[in-house]
């Protein structure tokens, strides 16, 4: 799984949340802006993917081999496409990562799959880019969305990326969370955070972390974080929508920025992400529903392969 190395930020703080991890079907947001269910209750159940997104997203990063995401397929289904190929017919690719579009438009190979019955793990249909690319990290049909540049906290001069953690600790100090005695009083990490301009609105998604640190049992808290404040502000940014995991070190649910688009003619603000687990993962879609309020919309099906 792709794992994100990023200079850290300390700052003190004091949280107060309870939740627990389910590894590969939990999730536990707080308060109104919670995560829809990871599948339908059905195996034909709506996953609540945004149609004008296109009908296929593809990731990758480097070099030409992609893995071509179906996302109306749910955990019940997945298991079906393992002998199937890809509807990719006709179709092209736009490339995105964090700092924006990458390449447009891109033709996909559809890549033969081997039969085995006695497969124990799932894994995306698998595709080459006809023309190799690096640096990006997802791709839509082309004409679907448009890019949005994310300004990463580790670029920024040392007095804005300081004033920028200090900021999200103000953030979260807010969060109506329940108290959870592992974490209290600890302090706060940025694992990695990025902005970006919507108009007169200024938008930071961050992850930030805390851990407890015993060697028998270390711990480890992520805070998922997206929030809003009006362009030139400098106070702290309103919350539209967060999601807390913890559990141990090295099994703790992850969320990996991949890029941030506009979907469709209403050019909706949306943020890519990838789920880790310990030993698998999920893609999502964090979408703004109106001024100040953003939701995870779309869960992918869990694979491991």
């Amino acid at each position: 799984m792709l794992r994100t190395a990023s200079r850290t930020f300390s700052v003190l703080l004091i949280l107060s949340i309870c939740a627990c991890r389910d590894r590969n079907r939990g999730q536990t947001d707080s308060a109104g802006a919670s995560l829809p269910p990871v599948y339908p209750g059905s195996p034909t159940g709506n996953t609540n993917w945004n149609v004008d997104a296109g009908p296929l997203m593809i990731v990758g990063g480097n070099g030409d081999s992609v893995a071509v995401v179906l996302p109306g397929a749910t955990d019940s289904t997945i298991a079906a496409l393992q002998d199937t190929s890809p509807p990719l017919s006709g179709l092209t690719f736009d490339l995105f990562g964090r700092g924006g579009m990458v390449r447009s438009p891109v033709a996909v190979l559809s890549l033969p799959r081997t039969v085995n019955r006695k497969q124990d793990c799932y894994s995306w249909p698998l595709a080459k880019l006809k023309s190799s690319r690096s640096n990006w990290r997802v791709g839509f049909a082309s004409g679907h969305v448009h890019s949005i540049a994310l300004d990463s906290i580790e670029a920024k001069p040392s007095a804005d990326s300081a004033a920028l953690a200090v900021s999200l600790a103000q953030t979260a100090a807010t969060l109506p969370i329940t108290a959870d005695p592992t974490f209290k009083g600890l302090p706060f990490r940025v694992r990695s955070a990025y902005t970006f301009r919507l108009d007169s609105i200024d938008v930071v998604i961050a992850d930030v972390v805390r851990s407890v640190n015993e060697e028998a049992n270390p711990r480890l808290e992520h805070l998922l974080i997206v929030g809003e404040r009006t362009v030139g502000s400098t106070g702290r940014y309103k919350v539209g929508y967060y999601n807390r995991t913890a559990g141990a070190e090295e099994s703790t649910q992850a969320t990996e920025i991949l890029a941030a688009v506009l979907i469709g003619s209403a050019r909706r603000p949306a943020v890519v992400v990838n789920i880790e687990y310990d030993d698998g993962g999920k893609l999502g879609l964090i979408e703004r529903t109106g001024p100040g309020e953003w939701r995870a919309t779309w869960r992918s099906a869990y694979t491991d392969c």
